[in-house]
This record gives C-alpha cells, structure tokens and sequence, in this order.
C-alpha cells in the first residue's frame, strides 16, 4: 500500500513538472489560473497624474489605489475583461493573492520615470523566479506590467504563461496596449483591455499555430 501511494505521489509531481506550452491549448483537464496584473516593475512615464477633475495622484496613491483597482476589474467585470474567453476555455480559476501581495510591496522610489525599460524575456524571467507557487498547479497565466506612458499615449505589458511548479514560462509575448476613457482608472484599464482583446483576435491564434500539437 505505502508502494502504491508512493508511486501515485511521484506520477502526481511528474505531470506537475511536465506542463508544457501545448497544455494551454489543449482540451485536457489542466488547470488554468489568471494570477492578475504584476505592476511591481511598472514605469509610469510622462504626466501620468495630470487627468483633468481627477487631480494630481502620487506614486504612493498609484501603488496603494489603482494597483489593485486595475487588478480587480477582471474578476469583477469577467464580461468585459473576458480572460476565459481570451484563453478559449469554459472556466479560469481567479488565484490573485499573490501578486496582490507582490503589488502591494512594490516600491515607489523609482515608479516614476522619463525612460520606457522595454523589458526582455530574461527580465521577466528573473522577475516570475521570485514568486512563491508553492501549492500551485497547473498553467498560471497573468501579465507583467512594464510602463504605462502617458507621452506617447501607450501601455506595454509582458503576457506571461507559466509552469506552476517549476515557474518555467510557457509562453511570452509583448503586447502594446492604446489607453482610453476618462479618468486613472478608466484610461489604463482601457489598454488593458485592448491587450486581452488583441489576444483575444489574433495572438491566441498565432500561439496556438506556434506551440500546440497537431
């Protein structure tokens, strides 16, 4: 018996260990989380703060008001910021405590900048080695927020697909999003939403032809 559970305990971690890109497409059993929006490296370019009647916001007010309220208009408006359908799946599980608890300690010394990072795959994999799956399964999808420029009228996010257990990224891709709508709140949740509708149309489609098995 103890032989038995042994060998069950060890084909349950291999199949962890085994996700790989293909799964994200596939119409298995895997599980598939949405993690949120990681803004701890995000750089907020430009007169990010100067929205008409909204009023000047610090980088403290950003971290500590919008971090989360961006976060949260995806579980709560699912309609809208329709991440299943974006992923071609019948459920998401929403698991944001993590990168809630990331943002949240996100420092604000250099939030603000004049100079876009432009982040590389190797920055982003630095940055997803750091988090604590431990617990996890399954594929994690989520986005990495990398600036949020007010100049040059454009957010960039890193869509980022993940191994769980082995916090190996899956997936990639760096995707341009156009702000809109009135108010902080409103005009970068529209960039948001403009990424998951560009995934939506066409990027799904072009990883789908790239990693999925025939």
């Amino acid at each position: 018996m103890k032989i038995l559970l042994s060998l069950m305990a060890l084909l349950l971690v291999g199949t962890g260990y085994a996700q790989k890109a293909e799964d994200l497409f596939a119409s298995g059993n895997t599980k598939v989380s949405w993690l949120g929006i990681d803004f701890s490296h995000v750089k907020l370019i430009g007169q990010f703060a100067q929205f008409g009647s909204a009023g000047e916001k610090n980088a403290t007010q950003i971290k500590s008001v919008y971090f989360p309220g961006w976060n949260n208009l995806i579980p709560d408006e699912r309609e809208k910021y329709d991440v299943a359908g974006m992923l071609r799946k019948d459920k998401v599980f929403y698991d944001l405590d993590m990168i809630t608890a990331i943002n949240a300690n996100a420092p604000t010394e250099a939030l603000e900048t004049h100079n876009a990072p432009q982040y590389s795959r190797e920055d982003i994999e630095k940055f997803i080695s750091s988090y604590n799956t431990s617990g996890k399964e399954g594929i994690g999808v989520l986005f990495v927020a990398e600036a949020l420029n007010k100049a040059s009228t454009e957010a960039w996010f890193h869509f980022v697909a993940i191994n769980m257990t082995t916090k190996e990224i899956l997936i990639h891709d760096r995707l341009r999003g156009e702000p809109s709508g009135i108010g902080i709140r409103n005009y970068w949740a529209g960039a948001i939403h403009d990424v998951i509708t560009q995934i939506s149309k066409n990027r799904y489609r072009d990883w789908k032809s790239q990693f999925a098995q025939e």
